[in-house]
């Protein structure tokens, strides 16, 4: 791989690492860009003696889009737990896709929280 080879690497992990901030709000694809754009920065090195500005700031971006991306799960997940109108609306949601709602399917798996 030449050296445009490794510019273009690196500057597909800069673009992946910058999508993935904004991407953490959206099914938490946040995390899952930020993971492959710190894999890309990484692998943009290749033979070169240090990485390339772009392979650092890919890498990065890339973690604050995987730190953000589990924070608003840790967020999402306490809140349904805690919130008894996100819980409700998870009920109804689960219902209507699953056919039961997710209270029933934490009973079924033996958790008991806190009714």
């Amino acid at each position: 791989m030449g050296n445009d080879g490794h510019l273009a690497l690196a500057g597909t992990a800069l673009v992946m690492g910058l999508a993935s901030i904004p991407l953490c709000l959206f099914l938490n694809l946040g995390i899952i860009f930020g993971g492959i754009a710190i894999i890309l920065a990484i692998l943009s090195k290749g033979t070169l003696e240090k990485l390339l500005p772009q392979a650092k700031k890919a890498i990065i971006y890339g973690s604050i889009g995987i730190v953000v991306g589990y924070s608003v799960f840790a967020y999402d997940l306490h809140a349904v737990f805690t919130n008894p109108e996100y819980r409700a609306q998870l009920n109804t949601i689960s219902k209507q896709m699953n056919g039961v709602s997710f209270d029933d399917m934490l009973k079924e798996l033996g958790v008991q929280i806190g009714d």
